[in-house]
């Protein structure tokens, strides 16, 4: 419940700030500014103003609401630090039966700040020189005439103000510690309920998210499951190729695997073999995707246990709502909005040793990460004598990348290679700016230079540790 003006009254008497000097002015919040006094007798103390909320009210408060500050600085307080730090307050003063409040000050010229806390557009705070010309404002508001360089409009004054009464008092209190302890716990309630709800829609946003990655790669997984059948095909397919007569669209065959015969649709446009190699590679192709999509489930289902984990640990109460507001606020501040994600990421990402790896794994995406993901002193490698991936390393500036990472990154671009299934394989590896794109070229195809030589011995659980997010820190 906002103050009413007998309270604002009640407020003004135990203030006594004439003669105190403004030391300094905080931004608190888009609505609320705190101005640092100082007197003699008290040293430094806080005088607290918010407008425009239902915590409106001016009020003294603790030195420690100092720390709270916005990260970027309004318009308003820029104007207030450079005009009205240093200069002394002369007198306080409030519009009879109104909760207006006018604080004059001196510093070189006589200035007032007109602190209104009314309800709704007329809230405000307006500092105005000698003639009642406004100098600057924290809100703007130019249908009300509250613009830089405007008269002050008078607010209009009622001729019997309404009689209220002042809240119950809280014994031992003075009437400014108890507004400043009643309020601040209401709008540190309000602020707690409100980040809750804040945190539990990005919780929802990143599940759905998650869950929509794990339904797409259960599909992939579910369509590709039958490679094995493809290639077996491709067996019967070999062992009657003195059958297939061309453009045959069909064939019926005796399947050896349980006796029975079957019907293999054939392209018409293929000839002899082509039927052959084409099963085989709808089989290898197949695998490929399989494999792919059963190692980006691990990954998806990892991802979504472990958001659900921190997000349901960052909302489990302490029972200290003011460590909760400061806990919460700086892991919603830290949050990446689902909205700002890209809708298609480029590659698989991994980490190992705190290092990001990137596997590219078509030339589509290695072009693009080529392009726009990686540059000079990241690291590229590649399986030297077979086809595979570009896997790449981003080296933080000033930092050297251990050789356990690249070990793992050697593996991860032997995993996806058709070397694979060797138990030794060469790669080569230099920095991206050693890379050149070969002119007219096919897409994403490079010729490295100052490359080195790596020979590993492929090493399977080892990649798949990476790739399912079991990094390894060394120290």
């Amino acid at each position: 419940m906002s103050l009413n003006w007998r309270e604002i009254e009640l407020i003004l008497s135990e203030l006594s700030l004439e003669g105190c000097l403004v030391q300094k002015v905080i931004q608190n919040s888009f609505h609320s500014i705190t101005w640092m006094l100082y007197d003699k007798s008290r040293g430094s103390f806080a005088l607290y103003t918010e407008v425009g909320t239902p915590q409106s009210r001016i009020c003294l408060a603790e030195n420690e609401i100092a720390k709270t500050k916005t990260e970027k600085l309004q318009r308003f307080v820029q104007f207030a630090r450079a005009n009205i730090e240093g200069a002394r307050v002369v007198k306080l003063m409030q519009k009879p039966g109104d909760r207006e409040v006018t604080i004059e000050l001196i510093r070189q010229q006589p200035m007032f700040i007109c602190i209104r806390l009314f309800s709704g557009p007329g809230a405000n705070i307006i500092v105005t020189d000698s003639e009642h010309r406004i100098m600057d404002l924290l809100y703007r508001r130019p249908k009300r005439n509250e613009i830089s360089g405007a008269i002050l409009q008078e607010s209009p004054q009622s001729a019997n103000p309404r009689e209220f009464a002042i809240r119950d008092r809280i014994e031992g209190m003075t009437f400014n510690e108890q507004i400043n302890t009643q309020f601040s716990n209401e709008s540190q309630e309000d602020q707690l309920s409100d980040i809750k709800a804040k945190l539990q829609l990005q919780l929802d946003r990143l599940t759905s998210h998650e869950l929509g990655t794990i339904s797409s790669l259960r599909k992939s997984i579910d369509e590709n499951s039958g490679w094995e059948e493809l290639r077996h095909i491709g067996d019967l397919l070999a062992a009657n190729l003195h059958r297939i007569q061309p453009r045959q669209t069909s064939i019926e065959i005796d399947d050896y695997d349980n006796g029975s015969k079957r019907l293999v649709v054939l392209d018409p446009s293929h000839k002899g073999s082509q039927h052959i190699e084409s099963y085989y590679e709808k089989s290898k192709k197949a695998r490929g995707t399989l494999e792919n999509a059963q190692t980006e489930l691990k990954q998806a289902e990892a991802r979504l246990a472990g958001i659900q984990a921190e997000y349901s640990e960052l909302l489990k109460p302490t029972g200290d709502d003011k460590a909760d507001l400061r806990r919460m606020k700086g892991a919603l501040k830290n949050c990446i909005p689902i909205q700002s994600k890209p809708q298609n990421q480029v590659g698989i990402i991994c980490r190992s040793n705190s290092f990001e790896i990137v596997i590219g794994r078509t030339a589509k995406e290695n072009d693009k990460l080529l392009r726009h993901g990686f540059k000079g002193n990241d690291y590229w490698f590649h399986t030297r004598d077979f086809p595979g991936a570009y896997v790449f390393v981003r080296c933080p500036r000033n930092k050297t990348v251990p050789l356990e990472t690249m070990l793992d990154a050697a593996n991860l671009a032997a995993l996806y290679s058709e070397g694979k299934n060797n138990s030794k394989v060469n790669l080569y590896y230099t920095q991206v700016k050693y890379l050149r794109r070969v002119k007219n070229g096919p897409l994403g195809l490079v010729i490295p230079s100052q490359e080195k030589n790596l020979t590993i011995t492929v090493d399977r659980k080892r990649a798949q540790a990476i790739l399912e997010g079991k990094e390894k820190d060394i120290d």
